[in-house]
């Protein structure tokens, strides 16, 4: 195909794909979806128990002695939404722009899920396309932004037999992916006991209009973090001695994003209400000099409720607001083999205080060292102030392979189509090839894919010409690939 109908073919199966919703954990449509098209195209896919989606593509005639190579990529997309926007991840679709001028596609105040629903899009593509190829396997799991429940639930024997594997979740398509960090959800619980206020106004505070971004990608950008911007400027009262009590704090929708908001609901006594609001207006004044050319306009509100709720007890208050502004957040390390690359971070992405308190973090390192040290600082931290903490690993760290004959390919090929080098990479986010390397070390594995912006967040855009770039590396790859 030339390069226009690999872009028109590539973006109508993206469209398809937007129309299913399939944020994390919701993804039965859309692998329902891909199930039924793979059959119309002549093909005997297979649905595991999580829903991964499994497809081995019959080689081209006189190449079926070629070694097997995968084509990889996943379902499940993080939701952002801008604010005041009614959406509903669950149950509707994401509206596509496509802007010819730009060469771009954004949606309609939502993230566009274009990590990674290009990378199926693409793989479509190839599939319809017929170009030669060894045996090839196509993996396309569900979960990978969250828990990598797919990636790590998916056969053994679909990876076992493999020579090489291609990720297509990359969002640079001048670069090649090598190597990738682990992550490590952190969770910490309490039970909370509520009592009668004794004040007797009801205040929501919001602190929201923040960037976020994704908790690899720009953990070292310095954006600020809702959830913390918020705790806070609770503490300010505290430290001002202006009492308060707290009724609920939610903010943050996924731990792998930066949060670009939060709210609280705070009971107060009558005459605290200006004085609260002023001293409202004066923080966010000064954050919005202090991150100047980082982040967009701050922004704030204040809202009175109604009807008085029931509140936490100042010592379970203290201790969360605590907890919430002394806990790692940011960059921890960085790494002194890789100029540049961030070794090792903590990403506070959503709180949760109504009813019972829950609070998730996301820890992220290319060192089991740094990783372990920063998992029991957090802990220890957490009982400090009297909460249980949960770990969950969610993805395992993908090592930098200076032997690897895939890598090797890549550059002589990427070289030759565009008549420069292509940049070699390491990426402080997990995708799922190091679950793959565990799971059989001798996996031959690189990540690719178009350019794409601000994933996971409203203004998340991916750069239509980039496309073919892709396409040509990943067509002439399986075609050439040999042990």
């Amino acid at each position: 195909m030339n390069d226009k109908d690999i872009i028109e073919t590539i973006i109508n199966n993206f469209i398809l794909i937007s129309k299913i919703p399939r944020p994390s954990h919701h993804e039965e449509k859309i692998s329902n979806f891909l199930m039924q098209w793979a059959k119309k195209e002549g093909l005997k896919p297979i649905q595991d128990s999580v829903n991964n989606i499994m497809i081995n593509i019959p080689p081209t005639k006189g190449m079926e002695n070629k070694p097997l190579g995968i084509l990889q990529a996943h379902m499940d997309m993080v939701v952002a939404v801008e604010d005041n926007k009614i959406f509903n991840p669950i149950t509707d679709s994401i509206t596509v722009i496509r802007n010819n001028k730009e060469k771009t596609l954004t949606a309609d105040g939502t993230s566009l899920g274009a990590d990674d629903g290009i990378g199926i899009a693409i793989i479509m593509a190839i599939i319809q396309s017929k170009i030669a190829h060894g045996p090839l396997r196509v993996i396309i799991t569900v979960d990978e932004e969250d828990s990598m429940v797919g990636a790590s639930n998916v056969n053994k024997s679909w990876l076992e037999d493999a020579s090489y594997l291609i990720n297509i979740d990359n969002e640079a398509s001048d670069e090649v992916l090598v190597s990738t960090a682990s992550a490590v959800t952190v969770t910490i619980n309490k039970k909370i006991t509520y009592i009668a206020p004794t004040g007797n106004r009801a205040l929501r505070i919001e602190l929201s209009n923040l960037l976020g971004g994704h908790s690899g990608t720009e953990i070292d950008k310095g954006r600020l973090n809702g959830i913390i911007g918020l705790a806070n400027f609770l503490k300010r009262l505290d430290e001002d001695n202006i009492n308060y009590e707290l009724a609920s704090f939610i903010g943050g929708n996924a731990s792998n994003a930066i949060p670009t908001k939060a709210n609280a609901i705070i009971v107060i006594d009558n005459n605290n209400k200006r004085k609260i609001e002023n001293k409202l207006t004066i923080y966010c004044n000064e954050l919005n000099k202090q991150y100047k050319n980082i982040e967009n306009t701050i922004k704030y509100k204040t809202k009175e409720i109604n009807s008085i709720p029931k509140v936490i007890t100042n010592k379970e208050k203290n201790n969360m607001i605590k907890y919430i502004t002394e806990v790692i957040n940011g960059v921890y390390t960085w790494s002194h083999k890789i100029k540049g690359l961030v070794e090792s971070s903590s990403n506070l992405g959503i709180i949760n205080l109504y009813n019972d308190l829950s609070i998730t973090s996301l820890v992220r390192s290319s060192s089991k060292k740094e990783e372990k040290e920063l998992l029991n600082t957090i802990v220890s931290l957490a009982s400090t102030y009297g909460f249980s903490a949960n770990t969950t690993k969610s993805g395992e760290a993908w090592e930098y392979d200076p032997n690897s004959k895939l890598l090797s390919l890549a550059k002589e090929i990427y070289k030759k189509q565009n008549g420069q080098d292509i940049k070699v990479s390491a990426l402080h986010a997990g995708i799922e090839c190091g679950t793959f390397k565990k799971a059989n070390p001798n996996l031959d594995m690189i990540s690719v894919g178009p350019d794409l912006k601000e994933a996971h967040t409203i203004n998340e855009t991916l750069y239509i010409n980039t496309m073919p770039r892709i396409w040509h590396l990943i067509e002439e790859i399986i075609e050439k690939y040999n042990k």
